[in-house]
């Protein structure tokens, strides 16, 4: 199981409401992608 899917499943279960769920999903999503461009290399404009 990748790290994506463990996190969206231990979000899911530790939160009942939907938006909120869906709040914390783009946080992460946005630090992963974050993450991901440092390590790549690449810069924001």
């Amino acid at each position: 199981m990748s790290m994506w899917a463990c996190v969206k499943r231990w979000l899911s279960q530790a939160t009942c409401d939907k938006m909120e769920l869906n709040r914390k999903i783009i946080r992460i999503r946005k630090c992963f992608d974050e993450a991901n461009d440092v390590v790549s290399g690449r810069k924001k404009k």
